[in-house]
């Protein structure tokens, strides 16, 4: 992909160039006598905007990884139908979309619906060892692929997760900086955490190498805090632990988990999966979602998106504010209209081999299979 010719990047350059250039400085430990909201955050447990823990939101993180398609559309309808914030607009959920396997069609009618997408690359391949280039190619070529097919606006896309959760230390971070992305959220960490951004050190240990070392100016990094499961076991991905294969286990241990940031730190619950997890696993549904139910009975639970969170870290609202707070509202006037019930151009082509088969209400299909090597083939 010639990452000039993206067309969705021209609406981002400008702010990229102007506002975040990466600093190729040596990271310092972060002091927040000088590291400052909205601009800079040092993370940890501490609550934004110094708020107490009865006034602060207990937000969710509900994220999850790869393809979106016809086999998890069900489970995704299910998932979300008439369930509400306690300010009467509906749970949202972040996608790191990877291109293989996806159908845009189900892409369009999640993000219409108020769901964030964000890259989670091309071809889905351990990027440890990526160049610049090859990260911009991966990263930013999901994101136009999102743009181009599933009707996503620009703007709408601020953030990554690597595959594997591999990141690519500093070469990644420059190159988010590079096209304006705001974050990432692929590093895990043990214990509760909010956002923080990358001006200086990390504040916690660094799991999978290469981490970034140098000082990232306005990058946030969006950590991912391991679930406990019942061996003492932890995971990064919720549906990587150890559980007991029934739905009242299921439930059990997603609450226990819950339970330890709502009662102590208030720092955002964290829920990571691969919707895979929840295929022909009727007990892992039922658990799971009795578990969202009983935890959208408390007053202050709300679902919402990467980007959501990072928003409101910049500008804490207190829980009192909290339902008239952009941030978990309910309105996105500027989107497109879902795909359901609309004709769509079904697409069949060639990749290596193999007969690959998608959908689009944006634009026709393609001469040829997208892949990172031909985005502008079509």
């Amino acid at each position: 992909m010639g990452t000039s010719k993206c067309y969705w990047l021209k609406l981002l350059l400008i702010v990229a160039t102007l506002g975040r250039l990466s600093s190729s400085e040596e990271a310092q430990r972060c002091d927040p006598s000088y590291c400052k909201l909205p601009d800079c955050f040092c993370g940890g447990n501490k609550i934004p905007g110094d708020l107490k823990k009865d006034n602060t939101p207990q937000f969710v993180m509900l994220t999850f990884d790869d393809a979106v398609n016809g086999l998890n559309q069900k489970f995704f309808n299910e998932l979300f139908k008439n369930r509400l914030n306690p300010n009467g607009c509906p749970i949202k959920s972040t996608f790191y979309v990877s291109h293989e396997w996806s159908d845009y069609s189900h892409i369009q009618d999640l993000y219409a619906a108020g769901h964030e997408m964000a890259s989670h690359t091309v071809t889905h391949s351990h990027g440890t060892n990526f160049n610049e280039e090859k990260w911009a190619n991966e990263v930013i070529g999901m994101a136009e692929m999102l743009v181009r097919y599933a009707g996503v606006n620009p703007k709408d896309i601020t953030g990554m997760r690597a595959p594997f959760l591999a990141v690519g230390g500093d070469t990644m971070f420059r190159m988010l900086n590079r096209y304006g992305l705001m974050y990432d959220s692929s590093m895990s960490v043990p214990n509760p955490s909010w956002p923080y951004t990358l001006n200086y050190k990390m504040p916690h240990t660094c799991a999978v190498k290469p981490c970034p070392t140098e000082s990232h100016p306005g990058m946030w990094e969006i950590p991912m805090t391991a679930i406990k499961d019942v061996r003492g076991g932890s995971c990064a991905m919720a549906d990587g632990c150890f559980y007991e294969e029934d739905a009242a286990s299921i439930q059990k241990i997603f609450t226990q988990n819950f339970l330890e940031h709502y009662t102590k730190s208030k720092a955002p619950f964290p829920l990571f999966f691969h919707s895979a997890w929840f295929f022909n696993r009727q007990h892992r549904q039922d658990g799971f979602f009795k578990f969202v139910d009983s935890i959208l009975a408390l007053p202050d639970v709300y679902f919402v998106t990467s980007q959501e969170l990072i928003n409101w870290v910049k500008n804490p609202v207190p829980l009192e504010s909290i339902k008239d707070s952009p941030v978990v509202g309910c309105d996105f006037p500027d989107r497109p209209i879902r795909c359901t019930g609309r004709r769509k151009h079904k697409c069949q082509l060639k990749h290596k081999g193999d007969v690959r088969q998608w959908g689009s209400c944006q634009r026709k299909c393609p001469n040829r299979y997208p892949w990172v090597n031909n985005l502008n083939g079509d």
